[in-house]
């Protein structure tokens, strides 16, 4: 069986439609999300319908989706985020459906999952502070300790992919699909084979313009949101 792992998609239909052709082709079997859905970008809609249509994906919350609920139930400084993130969070509300708000509150924020005798945890953050992030360069001890006793243990967060292996568990970030930032314009995405446990990266460009263009329209004092893109 061959696994997708995804993560930090971030409402980028743009880089999302090109894994999720590469993905097809690939032909997968089940596709793991380690969160971040929404935040950031401008299509939420777009993404959660292609989640919620196809039954291979299965999705855990990232600290964007626990944003949003803030805002949907007006616990959360809209202003502070607005400020931070952009109008991403702002367009969710406007155009995601009551069905689709209540998909995304729904989705749990860890997972342990088994598939051919192969184990999987996905955690968003890898830490239970969102504010602690896993990068490939980390110390190996915080490294060891975002470890769990499963085969792969899935975490997103960072936007940079890596693996990290020890006494045969791996702990892997696939990367961001939607603001990728290690290489801007290279969505990334892994594969796990359950029969060997082998595991591929892989890098899809994707067209940056739009995300720019948008980007610029709609918040032109956060430049971030579109000079990522081509870093």
């Amino acid at each position: 069986m061959k696994i997708a792992i995804i993560s930090d998609i971030h409402a980028n239909i743009y880089a999302f439609l090109k894994i999720y052709e590469d993905i097809n082709k690939e032909g997968i079997t089940k596709i793991l999300v380690a969160g971040d859905i929404v935040g950031y970008y401008y299509w939420p809609a777009e993404v959660i319908k292609i989640l919620m249509e196809d039954e291979r994906f299965i999705c855990i919350k990232g600290n964007h989706e626990h944003i949003l609920e803030g805002f949907v139930d007006g616990v959360e400084s809209s202003d502070a985020y607005r400020k931070k993130y952009g109008f991403g969070y702002d367009i969710c509300i406007k155009e995601l459906s009551i069905g689709q708000i209540g998909w995304l509150k729904a989705l749990p924020n860890t997972l342990n999952l088994k598939f051919e005798a192969v184990t999987f945890k996905l955690s968003h953050e890898g830490s239970e502070d969102s504010n602690e992030y896993i990068y490939p360069n980390s110390p190996s001890s915080t490294l060891q300790k975002a470890l769990t006793d499963v085969d792969f243990t899935i975490i997103g967060h960072t936007h940079y992919p890596f693996i990290y292996g020890l006494n045969n568990k791996f702990l892997i970030n696939p990367g961001s699909v939607g603001q990728p930032r290690d290489m801007g314009g290279l969505a990334s995405y892994a594969i796990i084979n359950t029969l060997n446990k082998a595991i591929i990266f892989k890098r899809i460009p994707f067209d940056v313009e739009p995300v720019i263009q948008k980007s610029i329209a709609l918040n032109s004092d956060i430049e971030y949101l579109w000079k990522i893109m081509t870093r």
